[in-house]
């Protein structure tokens, strides 16, 4: 690339040599994974599996600076409460209003029973809530209140029996966060973050239980320990990067377009993706310009300047069909449609984790207020991963029930298939049900 900043914005022809090196770009930092913070997660989760609870307070020691015992790794209603009542009135209405948004869209979810009889017998599907599920909450240079949303409401209309928050210790529990917690009713809530509260959510200690399946966003140091302890528990995605694709016309407004992209960009990880695609040089031309402006003139300049070329980029297409087609080779996080076509160039599109139709419907709207989670596969996953919802905290139970006619028939069919496959006391325990 021309140089170690986003500026100037990289514009180039989706099939061309440029093109194709960008693409080469964002597809090896989204494989990238970095070994140093995976051997240094892979000791720490060891070792909380053998110490448990020492271990846990160790590492809260050696990275947050916090003692903590087991009389004080667990936070009080009490002190929930009277951390929530500081909250803003204005935060309050906020969390209130978007919280009935999400119930009432995700209250549409889930998995659901089915019974069907057959001439073997009865078949049947049952749902079953997962019993526990640990929310982790991040810390970081801000709160989270719509992680806690976003998190905890589709686990409760699943109805998960228990639901544990995890959050890095602070000096003192952010209002916004506190008051999210102690409105939706969650009372487990440790002070204890990183790759360390991970490994005690996966495996257990003492103090604290262990569970089904842990979701919530993290550094890398917790999305590494999350994929390290996938197997032992249930995850619901290793969360990377901040992604957007806008796929944009003429008709957009080329402002609208860069703060779109700079939504994404802004999160500052340095493997951030945000990808505008359009048909034309001079529409590729315009939003570049929007771009500059933007940022030469952002309250968070610094934090930009410092992403790499491929974090924003223009990529021009020969057509629409072209556009979604690399949209759909992206396959992102969040795709915006901002075309004068909106409505029939979705149909275009199969890989993505939550589309946004038209000039009126940034990605902002699906973080915060209309109802759709925005906990989504990021890095490509949404070609075979979705969204966080009710169906992550459900499992399906297969039930069956053979009738004699039912068994009947499995010793003609399923002894011989078994005994085709070598296994013949899978065979016998079919067969020796009709001399009994």
């Amino acid at each position: 690339m021309r140089s170690k900043s986003i500026l100037p914005i990289p514009v180039a022809n989706a099939n061309g040599g440029d093109g194709e090196k960008i693409m080469a770009t964002i597809k090896n930092a989204r494989e990238r994974h970095n070994d140093e913070v995976t051997r240094s997660v892979s000791a720490i989760l060891d070792d909380v599996r053998k110490r448990g609870d020492s271990a846990l307070f160790d590492y809260t020691e050696k990275f947050d600076g916090v003692r903590l015992t087991p009389a004080k790794v667990r936070v009080s209603a009490d002190y929930l409460n009277e951390r929530a009542a500081l909250i803003s009135p204005d935060v309050r209405r906020a969390i209130r209003s978007v919280t009935r948004r999400i119930r009432r869209f995700h209250g549409e979810q889930g998995l659901v029973d089915f019974k069907m009889k057959t001439i073997d017998g009865e078949l049947s599907q049952v749902i079953k809530p997962l019993n526990r599920v640990g929310v982790y909450i991040p810390g970081g240079h801000t709160a989270y209140p719509s992680t806690v949303l976003m998190n905890i409401i589709p686990a409760q209309l699943a109805k998960v029996k228990e639901i544990v928050a995890v959050m890095p210790p602070k000096d003192e529990i952010d209002p916004s966060v506190a008051f999210a917690l102690t409105f939706l009713k969650i009372t487990e809530v440790y002070r204890v973050g990183g790759a360390q509260a991970i490994g005690a959510l996966a495996y257990g200690t003492k103090t604290i239980k262990p569970v089904d399946k842990i979701v919530g966003p993290g550094n890398s140091y917790v999305a590494t320990a999350k994929r390290l302890v996938y197997g032992s528990v249930g995850i619901d995605s290793v969360a990377g990067p901040s992604e957007v694709v806008i796929v944009a016309d003429k008709t957009a407004p080329p402002r609208l377009v860069a703060l779109d992209l700079l939504a994404q960009a802004e999160h500052g990880s340095g493997d951030e993706i945000a990808v505008c695609i359009v048909e034309d040089k001079s529409t590729a031309q315009r939003i570049a310009e929007a771009l500059e402006e933007e940022v030469e003139k952002s309250p968070v300049k610094d934090t930009l300047l410092k992403l790499p070329p491929h974090a924003v980029t223009i990529f021009v297409t020969s057509s629409r069909r072209e556009s979604m087609a690399l949209a759909d080779t992206i396959a992102p996080e969040h795709l915006q449609i901002m075309t004068a076509t909106a409505s029939e160039d979705i149909k275009l599109v199969s890989n993505a984790a939550a589309i946004f139709l038209g000039v009126n419907t940034p990605t902002v709207l699906g973080d915060y207020f209309m109802g759709t989670n925005h906990v989504l596969p990021t890095g490509g996953a949404a070609r075979y991963a979705s969204p966080l919802g009710v169906e992550s905290f459900q499992k399906r139970v297969l039930v069956t029930k053979a009738s004699q006619r039912g068994i009947e028939l499995a010793s003609v069919h399923a002894s011989i298939l078994a005994r085709s496959e070598g296994f013949v006391h899978h065979a016998m325990s079919v067969e020796e049900r009709l001399t009994t």
